[in-house]
C-alpha cells in the first residue's frame, strides 16, 4: 500500500512498525532518512547484535535474505533486515519473495531500499510489492521547486533565508537534496538562532560568490550583458567547481525552453500561466522577450543541445570548460 514520507516517519517515531517496507525512487534523500529512522528505532542498541542483518543487492542471495526475515527475534520484540541497493536485484530475485510478501513474519521488519529508479510496474511482482508492502516512492524535485524546498528546510531549522539566497543555493548546488541539506546544516552551526541567511553569508560560509555564480551568469546571458558573462567565465576558469559547463547549460536550457513556450502561446494561454506552477510566470521569463525574438530562442535551444553534447565529450570536442562557455556565449549573443 502506498504511503507518504510523513506518514511513515510519524508511525516509526510512534513505535509502529510494519513487516515489509519498500522504499524506492529517483530522489535518495528521503530514502536515506527513512532507512536511518527505521534502523535507529526498530531495535534498542543492545538488541541489534542478534536481531539485525544488512545486505547489499549486488552481493546478496535472496534466499539468505528470506531466511533472515523468517527467523524469530532473540530476546527482543522484533528482527530487522535491511536490503540496501535493492535495485541490483533481478526480476527473478524479486519473485522469490512473492509468497513471503503475502504472508510475512509479523515479528520481522524487512526493508528494501531501491534507489535511483522504481520497479517495472508492468510485472506481476511489482503489483504484489505495491499491494503487500508499505510502498514509498521518492520523486525528484523539479528545478522550479528547489528554492521553495530550500526555504522550507531552512524554516524547519529555525532560521530564515532570503529568496535570492535560496535561488543561489538551488542554481549553484543543483538538484541534490542531500548536499543542499548538508551545506545548510553546516551553515546553521555558524549562525545565531532566527538569523537570516543572505547571499553574503552563503559566500562567506559555503563559498558561492554572490557576484560570480551560476545564477548571475545565467542572468547576464539572458539579459545580453556580454561583459559580465565573460567576467564570470574568467572566475569559473580559476574556480572550476564554481561553474560546471553541464550544469550551466542545463539552467540556460531551462530558461530558454520556458521562454520559447511563452513566445509561442496565445494571449489566453499566457494569462493562464501555460502550466507554470500556480499559473505564475516568473518575471525573468516574461522579460526575456525584450532580449530575444522567437526565432533566436529556437536557435539558442538548438545551440544548447549541441553544447550539452560537447560538454559531455561528444563531437570530438576537446575544449576546456571555460572555452566551451565562451564560445557558447558568443554564439548566443551574436
Amino acid at each position: 500500500m502506498s504511503a507518504t514520507f510523513d506518514s511513515i516517519r510519524k508511525n516509526i517515531l510512534a513505535g509502529k512498525f510494519e513487516p515489509v517496507y519498500f522504499l524506492c525512487g529517483e530522489e535518495p534523500y528521503y530514502l536515506d532518512i527513512l532507512e536511518q529512522l527505521i534502523d535507529e528505532n526498530a531495535l534498542a542498541p543492545h538488541e541489534k547484535d542478534f536481531n539485525s542483518a544488512v545486505f547489499y543487492g549486488k552481493d546478496a542471495d535472496p534466499i539468505q535474505v528470506l531466511n533472515e526475515a523468517k527467523q524469530y527475534p532473540s530476546f527482543a520484540e522484533r528482527r530487522l533486515v535491511i536490503v540496501r541497493e535493492a535495485q541490483d536485484f533481478k526480476v527473478k530475485d524479486w519473485e522469490i519473495f512473492e509468497k513471503y510478501l503475502e504472508h510475512p513474519v509479523s515479528s520481522s521488519v524487512l526493508v528494501f531500499v531501491h534507489k535511483n529508479k522504481t520497479l517495472d510496474k508492468r510485472t506481476k511482482i511489482a503489483k504484489v510489492i505495491e499491494k503487500q508492502t508499505v510502498y514509498f516512492e521518492s520523486k525528484k524535485i523539479s528545478d522550479d521547486q528547489l528554492p521553495a524546498w530550500i526555504s522550507d528546510y531552512v524554516k524547519n531549522t529555525k532560521f530564515g533565508i532570503t529568496s535570492d539566497a535560496a535561488r543561489i543555493i538551488a542554481e549553484n548546488i543543483g538538484n541534490d537534496l542531500s548536499r543542499i541539506a548538508n551545506e545548510i546544516d553546516k551553515l546553521s552551526v555558524m549562525l545565531a538562532e532566527n538569523a537570516q541567511i543572505t547571499p553574503e553569508l552563503i559566500e562567506l560560509y559555503i563559498g558561492i560568490s554572490k557576484e560570480y555564480n551560476v545564477t548571475e551568469f545565467v542572468k547576464a546571458v539572458t539579459t545580453r550583458d556580454f561583459s559580465k558573462a565573460m567576467r564570470i567565465i574568467l572566475y569559473f576558469e580559476k574556480n572550476p567547481k564554481a561553474g560546471p559547463a553541464i550544469q550551466i547549460i542545463a539552467f540556460l536550457y531551462n530558461f530558454y525552453s520556458k521562454l520559447f513556450v511563452v513566445q509561442n502561446s496565445t494571449p489566453q494561454e499566457a494569462s493562464a500561466g501555460l502550466g507554470f506552477k500556480n499559473g505564475w510566470i516568473p518575471d525573468d521569463i516574461k522579460g526575456g522577450g525584450k532580449y530575444f525574438h522567437p526565432q533566436q530562442t529556437m536557435r539558442i535551444l538548438e545551440l544548447l543541445c549541441e553544447y550539452d553534447a560537447k560538454a559531455k565529450g561528444l563531437y570530438a570536442a576537446h575544449l576546456s570548460n571555460a572555452d566551451l562557455l565562451k564560445e557558447l556565449v558568443v554564439k548566443i549573443l551574436r
